[in-house]
């Protein structure tokens, strides 16, 4: 399975490295009162409750998880007891509002972390819920760049500000992009090929321990051997291999040990990549309007388009779940795939059905600027953006 989706435009991209240093990709969370968490600006809100505290959280270099996982090891807490609305990039300069249940302020103040920073905190009676965000403002620095960048605003304009919304490609995994592949045999109740898939499969693998951990496991299946040869960052794999070495060919509870949202994400990267190659299709076609079974959208407060507003901005495709009425392009996908929406319901694993949801077919780009002096993007994404599909219209980038 290939990620060389339609583009919006045929113009000739300059090539460039993204990501060189962290502080290249920077992402600053725009709260949902419109509020932007900015790098290095502290932000006092008044106290509205006291059961959370909600704080705005600094990061460089850290992933979302590992950054709350370290705060609750250092103020004795557990990792549950946090939330945030939406994870952010690891390799990056990043900003988010996370609520931490009956954590006090005079705890955190007196923490020092290296790369984390506590921009702002105050107390409230909820927690902070997956997609309490309006969205992200991006400020993206490029590096060795050849090629002509005057191109840059040649093909925004030719976009019409309107941008084709892919999932991004760390959407199917952050390496060895091959979680829609297991989401793919999870569909077809083929759950010993996911977790072989999962575990043995070593395109894309840059750890050498870990390559030769998973091809022996490929010739013995020794599970038993494995987890000890795994290497103790694979924390997911290790997972799996703990169950199946006491409890061989059980693959489907292996699955259920691993945390919901891990599992879930491999059925919600096959839906993705269904997504993306209609969304391919349709920009081959022209088909930007909507079709018989799809519905429009009208934008929020900032400005960004919201499924959930009523209006005619933007076309609103589907991904496709157990609930999904088909169009022509969306019967073609499963058809090639052999699948019907019928798949999307796990009788194995019910708790990872899907009913489908929608997702805007193009994104407008607020407060677009592109710095051709010093190759840096600036730009503002509605949530469930991706800044690299953003990228990938403007430039041949490398990571």
């Amino acid at each position: 399975m290939n990620f060389d989706f339609e583009r919006g435009t045929n113009i000739t991209r300059p090539k460039a490295i993204i990501k060189k240093m962290p502080e290249d990709f920077i992402v600053e969370e725009i709260g949902v009162d419109g509020t932007v968490y900015e790098i290095g600006k502290h932000i006092e809100k008044p106290d509205i409750g006291d059961k959370f505290l909600h704080f705005i959280l600094q990061k460089n270099d850290w992933s979302s998880d590992r950054a709350i996982k370290f705060l609750s090891k250092r103020l004795r807490s557990k990792q549950s007891r946090y939330n945030y609305a939406g994870t952010k990039d690891r390799r990056a300069l990043t900003t988010q509002l996370v609520s931490g249940f009956a954590i006090k302020k005079e705890n955190m103040e007196r923490l020092k972390l290296k790369d984390i920073e506590i921009n702002g905190m105050w107390y409230a009676n909820e927690k902070v819920k997956i997609g309490n965000l309006l969205g992200n403002r991006f400020t993206l620095k490029l590096s060795d760049v050849t090629g002509d960048v005057s191109v840059i605003n040649d093909i925004y304009e030719q976009l019409n500000c309107k941008i084709p919304n892919y999932f991004g490609e760390q959407r199917f995994g952050t390496v060895r992009k091959n979680t829609h592949i297991v989401g793919l045999h999870m569909l077809n109740n083929d759950y010993e090929s996911a977790v072989k898939e999962y575990l043995t499969n070593i395109e894309g693998e840059n750890h050498e321990t870990a390559s030769q951990a998973r091809t022996q496991l490929k010739e013995d299946w020794d599970y038993a051997k494995a987890y000890n040869n795994f290497p103790k960052h694979l924390r997911i794999e290790r997972i799996l291999l703990n169950w199946l070495m006491t409890h061989e060919n059980d693959y489907v509870n292996a699955i259920r040990k691993l945390p919901r949202n891990i599992s879930l994400l491999f059925v919600h990267a096959f839906q993705s990549y269904l997504f993306n190659l209609e969304l391919s299709d349709r920009l081959k076609a022209k088909q930007f309007e909507p079709l018989h079974n799809e519905t429009t959208c009208g934008i929020d407060s900032y400005g960004f388009p919201n499924i959930d507003v009523k209006g005619d901005n933007f076309t609103c495709m589907n991904i496709i779940g157990y609930e999904s009425t088909l169009n022509d392009f969306e019967q073609k996908m499963l058809d090639k795939f052999g699948l019907t929406t019928d798949n999307f319901r796990l009788n194995s694993l019910p708790e990872l059905s899907s009913k489908g949801t929608k997702k805007i077919m193009r994104t407008p780009l607020i407060n677009f600027l592109f710095d051709k002096d010093n190759n840096v993007f600036k730009f503002d994404l509605p949530s469930g953006c991706y800044a690299t599909s953003v990228l990938r219209e403007f430039i041949d980038y490398s990571t």
